[in-house]
């Protein structure tokens, strides 16, 4: 299936998006339900804010594919940045588009140990070879860090911690960072998505995988990464969240079937 017909199939109406910006509160699209719940990091200055709104999946459910095939991503002020969408329940593929660019990047994903996603920019240079144009992805099955090459050899990886909020409830967060030359050393922080009680989306829990929140970038961000590349990877992570929760379920499963110990 082409990308074409990925988005004529798919394509979000404008009445669409309206309804679901509204569903959104102003609390959610606000810098200030996050700030207090960042990483501290002095190097990491909070800038543009943008919202995922994924439901992602429960704990206790059959394990099948995520029904989301579309994702919206705002921004601050509510209008809309990006829709990441899935031609069909039964594949993991997604391609990132924004409303008024076109196409950005495709996600090809494969489930399962070992079979790590394959991530392509669809609008960069003609001169660029393909090589140039797609990003290699390095991670475990083991380990939910998950790093990523650019074209031009830049490594960057997600990885997971959490904090508190002004009430003392655990606050959820994925980190990406560019890897320093220095293995000791922590590289810079480029981005945090934020998933706290206020900042995760509406309906979910803290057990849900692949939920959405605030994805804070930092002020200098994208002159280090471009802001299409962080957001795509970083659903990239909410969909291994999935697959992971899958597994599991999977596993559970076929331990009943089997009568248990």
């Amino acid at each position: 299936m082409t990308l074409k017909t990925v988005e004529s199939k798919h394509e979000i109406s404008e009445k669409e998006i309206q309804v679901e910006s509204r569903s959104i509160s102003a609390s959610m699209l606000s810098d200030n339900s996050a700030s207090s719940t960042l990483l501290d990091d002095t190097s990491f200055q909070p800038g543009p804010t943008l919202y995922i709104a994924a439901q992602g999946i429960r704990v206790f459910r059959f394990p099948l594919p995520s029904s989301e095939l579309e994702i919206a991503i705002y921004r601050n002020d509510g209008s809309l940045a990006y829709t990441s969408t899935r031609a069909k329940k039964s594949s993991g593929n997604s391609v990132l588009r924004d409303p008024n660019i076109g196409n950005l990047v495709s996600t090809t994903y494969f489930f399962g140990p070992s079979r790590e996603p394959v991530l392509s920019l669809l609008q960069a240079s003609e001169k660029s070879n393909e090589e140039a144009n797609t990003i290699k992805i390095q991670g475990k099955w083991t380990s939910r860090s998950t790093a990523f090459i650019m074209g031009d050899g830049k490594v960057f990886e997600w990885s997971y911690a959490h904090t508190k909020d002004k009430q003392g409830k655990k606050v959820n967060l994925v980190v990406l960072r560019e890897q320093a030359p220095d293995a000791k050393t922590k590289g810079r922080i480029v981005a945090q998505l934020v998933r706290g009680e206020e900042t995760r989306t509406p309906g979910t829990k803290s057990c849900t995988a692949g939920n959405g929140g605030q994805l804070v970038l930092d002020q200098d961000a994208t002159s280090v990464l471009d802001e299409a590349v962080i957001v795509a990877t970083c659903l990239m992570m909410m969909k291994k969240e999935i697959d992971r929760r899958r597994l599991i379920q999977i596993m559970v499963l076929a331990g009943a079937a089997s009568g248990g110990p």
